[in-house]
């Protein structure tokens, strides 16, 4: 008997230490490493058994002038405050919520669809609002509010960072618009800029190619023409299409990385070689992370190597566990360098990489895209050679 005592005594030590490490003492919120673990384990639910769930974003509207005006005390009170309403509003639908870091915070909403995260919100953003605290009349609107971005987890969110940045992209397009304001991400992802000006911005990194490996420079251009097409055979939202293309354009940057001369090697590479050039496409996440502005390109530059029968690289995913787009540029990206000359590799007519893209349908791609892409370039070419037969007709 003492000693079943003396272990319950142990086990309720235990979770009260496990506890407190895993709360942030200011808000009474679970704390940001807890959160990463929760989300990381909703992902591992979400790829095992289809279950879906949303993570939303919220940041504390004009947070500073309330601290600058009363103080950090006052303040930290205020986000005491703010985490209470968020955990009332959260616990009748079981939902979890953290403090994200300063004052932002983070909510996994498991069973909710975009559309039903958006509403729900959206009404506590409302809540919010009409609940009073002392002080708040300093603010620009008056109240207590905040931003949020939302991303309901899919195929572009292939792993825990990645969806939390498309969270933080609608976050931070929400503040943009003014504040007090709820977006989905793709809802408008960025602020208003042409992609002409997009296209233009990547393509000066890439020219950078022009001096080191023309053929790189071509065939991203080329990756880049079929993606932008295929966007509308896909029906892609804005965004995707958005994604799709820029990624195709930037997909080699990590090539840059690879000295010249295995790059330029006339004859086959060794297995040393070999991995090197392997790691193209971590080092060109690294470039696309360290410019800081298209983080939502990363899963198309570092992913587009790997297989869907999971003997692709760098990470061995398979199936839909490579997000959508990746799968769709991995075929681009294969049906370009089939049809183009390169080195140690005998150049096929379209036609002989096509059927070489369907052989393959199940094993390196997707069956579905492959269905897809492989029509639309037999149309493609059906058009092209139907309007130069017409010309030398004509």
């Amino acid at each position: 008997m003492l000693l079943s005592h003396a272990f319950r005594q142990l086990f309720n030590m235990y979770d009260q230490l496990n506890e407190k490490a895993n709360k942030d003492q200011r808000t009474g919120l679970f704390n940001h490493s807890y959160f990463e673990e929760k989300l990381e384990d909703y992902i591992k639910e979400y790829r095992e058994r289809g279950t879906t769930f949303s993570l939303a974003l919220l940041d504390l509207d004009d947070f500073k002038k309330y601290n600058d005006k009363f103080g950090h005390p006052r303040g930290d009170k205020l986000l005491g405050f703010f985490g209470a309403l968020l955990k009332e509003a959260c616990e009748p639908d079981q939902l979890f919520v953290a403090r994200y870091g300063g004052e932002e915070f983070a909510i996994i909403l498991p069973g909710f669809a975009q559309v039903q995260a958006k509403a729900f919100i959206d009404n506590l953003r409302k809540h919010v609002n009409d609940t009073h605290y002392e002080g708040v009349e300093v603010l620009p609107h008056g109240c207590l509010s905040f931003s949020a971005g939302i991303v309901e987890v899919g195929e572009m969110s292939y792993d825990k960072s990645q969806l939390v940045d498309l969270a933080d992209r609608a976050l931070y397009v929400a503040k943009a618009k003014g504040k007090n304001t709820v977006l989905l991400y793709g809802e408008q992802s960025s602020l208003p800029t042409s992609i002409e000006e997009e296209i233009n911005e990547i393509e000066q990194h890439i020219r950078i190619f022009l001096s080191k490996d023309v053929y790189t420079f071509k065939h991203s251009k080329r990756v880049f023409s079929y993606a932008f097409e295929m966007a509308d055979e896909l029906r892609l939202s804005d965004e995707e299409r958005r994604v799709l293309a820029l990624g195709a354009l930037i997909h080699d940057i990590g090539k840059l990385e690879i000295p010249r001369d295995i790059l330029n090697k006339k004859s086959r590479l060794t297995i040393e070689e070999w991995e090197i050039v392997k790691k193209h496409v971590l080092w060109g996440k690294e470039f696309v992370l360290a410019t800081g502005k298209y983080k939502e390109l990363v899963p198309l530059v570092e992913l587009h190597h790997e297989r869907y029968d999971g003997k692709g690289y760098p990470h061995g995913l398979k199936g839909h566990e490579i997000p959508r787009l990746a799968r769709m540029l991995c075929i681009i990206d294969s049906f370009d360098a089939m049809t183009t000359e390169r080195p140690y590799q005998d150049t096929k007519t379209f036609e002989e990489a096509l059927h070489e893209l369907e052989r393959c349908s199940g094993t390196q791609f997707d069956p579905a895209l492959v269905q897809a892409f492989v029509p639309y370039i037999r149309h493609k070419t059906g058009s092209a050679i139907a309007t130069a037969r017409q010309q030398a007709n004509g």
